[in-house]
């Protein structure tokens, strides 16, 4: 008698799934905020771990900006098979709800982008995500209000513990 599928032999993985497990770990995160033309410290923590039976991958961010507090960010990154695309659906503590779309440019650099309005002005987001080495990440983010630069994130993330 055979065996019936298994939800993972009707929707297998596609190999860009797989892509997204170089972000995978636990992770220190360091760098500068730049918001209006004023610099800010910030430092913290990231945790990327598996989502969906490897469908995707839920990173967990906190971080300490300097003379702002606490910031908070939880994000779902996946691949999706019929745009070709991957998104990154962002939720913060700055009221922040963002689904970002993707590509890898290359081996080492994915990029994201957003655009909407906010109110009557357009908003954009664009982050340039680059694998330095195997424990090394950096994260490049600029918001842009009415083509106007309003913040800057410039992050250096270093891996404390790979998570297979």
């Amino acid at each position: 008698m055979q065996k019936p599928p298994t939800l993972s032999d009707i929707f297998p993985l596609p190999t860009e799934t797989s892509r997204l497990n170089v972000f995978l770990g636990d992770w220190i995160v360091e760098g500068n905020l730049v918001y209006m033309g004023r610099l800010f410290k910030a430092k913290g923590i990231a945790k990327f771990s598996l989502a969906a039976a490897g469908w995707g991958v839920l990173a967990i961010a906190k971080l300490e900006i300097e003379n702002l507090g606490a910031y908070e960010e939880v994000d779902l990154l996946s691949f999706n098979r019929a745009e070709n695309l991957f998104h990154f659906f962002a939720v913060t503590n700055t009221a922040a709800s963002y689904d970002h779309r993707g590509k890898w440019k290359d081996d080492k650099t994915l990029n994201f982008f957003y655009e909407a309005m906010q109110g009557e002005k357009s908003y954009k987001e664009e982050l340039e995500i680059n694998v330095i080495k195997e424990n090394q990440l950096t994260i490049k983010e600029k918001d842009s209000l009415e083509e106007q630069v309003i913040t800057t994130l410039d992050v250096v993330l270093n891996r404390l513990k790979k998570i297979e």
